[in-house]
């Protein structure tokens, strides 16, 4: 009965449990930026993540292997409210629940590989279950992780704040990233290009 205990004990600490760690977002003080821009009043920002912040902020390294995560962050000290949608950027975007499928965990091999010991050594049930439900619970906060960090169509109102991650396809060093905020009143339209 004892050496049946130090199985079951050395299946849960052999079973590693899939989880979900990530960081937060840089700051939304647009003047913080290098690359800030400002136009009468309408500041830009955007930030690149490399393969180290990437997996820093979003938990994983994969979503680098992915797309490409851009941090937009817009301040608009302007009299007017200014329109901004994914769709107004010069690159194709990829909805973040998409990213998080993408990069979810996936304990397949782990589960299946416990599931076929279990057959023989019951123990080996416990890590099989365990890391299945582990795995969706690591992902489901992924996925609304993701949600809460994409940046959202919305409309920025004098004095007012917008930022969050957008995740476009995969950009080479020098090549531009351009978008445009559209003044809800006259239709004006302001355009920002950032270069990778």
């Amino acid at each position: 009965m004892r050496k049946l205990a130090w199985i079951v004990l050395l299946c849960f600490v052999v079973s590693g449990c899939a989880t979900y760690r990530a960081a937060r977002l840089p700051s939304s003080d647009v003047t913080s930026f290098s690359n800030f821009q400002d136009q009468e009043g309408l500041k830009v920002a955007v930030k690149f993540f490399d393969a180290r912040e990437t997996k820093k902020i979003f938990g994983v390294g994969k979503v680098y292997e992915v797309c490409q995560p851009v941090y937009i962050a817009i301040d608009n000290r302007t009299k007017a409210a200014y329109e901004f949608k994914k769709n107004m950027i010069n690159k194709q975007s990829m909805p973040a629940e998409e990213v998080a499928k993408q990069c979810g965990f996936s304990t397949v091999g782990r589960a299946t590989t416990y599931g076929v010991l279990g057959l023989f050594i019951w123990p080996f049930l416990v890590p099989a279950v365990v890391d299945g439900v582990g795995s969706a619970q690591a992902n489901e906060k992924m996925q609304d992780d993701y949600m809460y960090k994409e940046i959202k169509d919305d409309r920025v109102q004098p004095n007012g704040l917008l930022n969050g991650v957008i995740f476009v396809d995969k950009m080479k060093s020098g090549e531009e990233f351009t978008l445009r905020l559209r003044n809800v009143d006259s239709n004006d339209i302001k355009l920002f290009s950032f270069v990778k």
